[in-house]
């Protein structure tokens, strides 16, 4: 998917120095040298999205090109990357990925940004390719239900005059997620989407924290108005992190997902099976299933990797949106249960491009560095993981220093 999209390629200059980032990215990008590799995707995920919220639309948009290639080299729609993905994900302690929602945001903020460009080939070769993301999990596909992202889709298709192409997108739209997205009306030329609320959160669980959980963020809001009005729900990201093909489940283990209905294992027939074997009163094969049960639940539990719990935590909760027939400034607000309006001030990205205009709201504050994400890694496993990762990380970080300090004037002054 990501041969379909432009990248750049900003000017290489040998003598940059770190002191052109600036102030209020430094933080990311001290954090994004010093985890290397092993967190690149994660801590430029949440470098662009900063970046996005404080006007740096050039640098988010270098900052998420990095993130898609290492993404693309495990997630592409291909089949070297399906033999990549099953390599990969036999090794115990792997660089962050992300699970399908978090690779599928990824594309939606480059596709954001290809809009904001007026580039709206691309933008929808990032929606469709974001959709693709939320349908696979490691070496195992789902049916798509991220409803938006065709929405987004048939959107960029309206925006660059394809509407065939947008009507066949708008009509994937409408049937995806559970309450179905409507196409826009004619003669609208204004998108407004507004990010609510805090990112999905992650928990390791098992005796070993070999089992991933995902439940929705925090957010104190239950609606959003654009001038005036309530706007619907585009996408609930809890939900998605927390659904596979439409499919509520429980726990992903080894990169698979256990559903709400999950098969038994051979740990739990053993189990299973001495405890039948006591009721009918034969204690001695009671005894060996039990050996068996409890030696196949502590071999397998110990040959488990952690499950990876960093999570790209600056992402919201929902995303509101509409289509609007409007030139002019655009109030928007947050609704709390009891009523009260919290205004959010000025959208981070308000750009025209031919025929259509682009409103991002986000009630995150920029500027301020977020606690960063955790890993369930001790202080010895995170400190051998990086010793070993010695020689790859120095390339690594010559690498970034030409994607964001050799260019310095772009990176300090903005867009």
């Amino acid at each position: 998917m990501l041969s379909a999209i432009a990248l750049a390629s900003p000017a290489v200059a040998q003598d940059a120095r770190a002191e052109q980032v600036p102030e209020s990215l430094r933080k990311y990008y001290e954090t994004l040298l010093a985890e290397g590799e092993w967190g690149a995707v994660l801590n430029l995920q949440r470098l662009g999205l900063e970046a996005i919220d404080q006007g740096h639309l050039d640098v988010a948009a270098r900052a998420f090109d990095a993130s898609l290639a290492r993404i693309e080299l495990i997630y592409a729609n291909s089949d070297s990357a399906k033999k990549a993905r099953s390599m990969w994900s036999s090794e115990g302690v792997k660089d962050f990925k992300g699970e399908p929602y978090e690779r599928a945001m990824t594309y939606y903020y480059r596709g954001l940004l290809f809009m904001a460009e007026g580039d709206y080939e691309n933008a929808r070769a990032s929606f469709r390719a974001a959709e693709y993301q939320d349908t696979i999990s490691n070496n195992e596909e789902y049916a798509g239900d991220f409803g938006m992202l065709s929405l987004m889709a048939g959107w960029a298709s309206t925006c660059a005059g394809d509407a065939g192409m947008a009507k066949d997108l708008y009509q994937r739209a409408a049937t995806q997620q559970p309450e179905g997205l409507k196409a826009p009306g004619a003669g609208l030329n204004t998108l407004v989407l507004v990010e609510s609320g805090m990112a999905p959160v992650k928990t390791a669980t098992g005796g070993y924290g070999e089992a991933l959980t995902l439940q929705a963020g925090d957010n104190p809001f239950v609606a959003v108005l654009a001038n005036g009005k309530e706007l619907p729900v585009l996408a609930d990201i809890g939900w998605q992190a927390s659904t596979l093909g439409g499919r509520q489940i429980d726990v992903i283990l080894d990169g698979k997902a256990s559903f709400r209905k999950g098969s038994d294992t051979v740990a739990g027939l053993g189990v299973a099976g001495a405890t039948v074997a006591i009721s009918s009163g034969d204690s001695g094969a009671a005894g060996a299933l039990a050996v068996v049960g409890i030696a196949a639940i502590l071999v397998s539990s110990a040959t488990k990797p952690k499950a990876d719990i960093r999570m790209w935590d600056n992402l919201p909760d929902r995303i509101y949106g509409g289509f609007l027939k409007q030139g002019g400034a655009v109030p928007v607000a947050e609704k709390t249960a009891d009523g009260e309006l919290y205004p959010i001030d000025s959208p981070v990205i308000d750009r025209t491009a031919g025929r259509c205009r682009l409103m991002v709201y986000r009630a995150h504050e920029p500027g301020a560095l977020r606690a960063q994400p955790v890993s369930n890694l001790t202080a010895g496993e995170r400190k051998s993981l990086l010793k070993r990762n010695e020689a790859r990380d120095a390339s690594f970080r010559n690498e970034m220093t030409r994607l964001f300090v050799s260019n310095g004037e772009a990176l300090a002054g903005g867009e």
